[in-house]
């Protein structure tokens, strides 16, 4: 989205608002997003701080998103505010390649860039649709919110299976000779000359 600043130049201070609907299908290219289910709903201030212009405000979105437990759709909105300023002129101090600001390009600002990020950003890492979805059952795949299934107990860890199966093999063939004090594990007490 570009935004027309010629209205504040060279007005430190003045400002304006705006508000529209952007077209949000590059949230899409997220794997989390099934579907974009309506417009970016934005709604910026710009502000001119002399020694740029300062864009402020929030955007939001209606996504269709997969719960990262049991795989089911869920319809949520993308929140985010939104805070970068445009200078007029490159800052001499930075040296870091990868912290340069954003330039005012003639009379608008390009807010696109910006944008994108910031609702890319607020993208949840595992969605969920409820906060105590059960998930998939790991054996069978079964939605454990929609019941239990046959599976066996799921409490023990399948990689240590064998070794629960050989700890019931050794406790059935131990013996009372097993257990006789073999001298091994004699404490042997030492004493400290004076």
């Amino acid at each position: 989205m570009r935004l027309n600043i010629s209205s504040l130049a060279g007005r430190k201070g003045a400002s304006f608002r705006v508000k529209r609907e952007l077209p949000g299908k590059f949230v899409e290219s997220a794997p989390e997003v099934i579907q974009v289910l309506g417009p970016i709903l934005a709604e910026l201030q710009v502000t001119n701080t002399g020694e740029g212009y300062l864009v402020t405000g929030s955007l939001s979105l209606e996504v269709e998103l997969l719960c990262s437990r049991c795989l089911r759709p869920l319809e949520t909105t993308l929140e985010t505010a939104i805070e970068e300023e445009f200078l007029n002129h490159p800052q001499e101090h930075s040296e870091d390649p990868w912290d340069e600001d954003p330039l005012v390009e003639g009379n608008e600002l390009d807010t696109t860039s910006l944008i994108e990020e910031s609702l890319l950003v607020s993208i949840p890492m595992k969605p969920v649709c409820q906060e105590d979805c059960l998930g998939l059952c790991p054996g069978c795949g079964a939605l454990l919110s929609e019941g239990v299934c046959d599976c066996p107990d799921p409490t023990i860890d399948i990689r240590l299976a064998p070794l629960s199966k050989l700890l019931a093999q050794t406790s059935e063939t131990t013996t009372s000779e097993r257990r006789k004090d073999h001298g091994s594990s004699k404490e042997k007490t030492f004493k400290s000359k004076s």
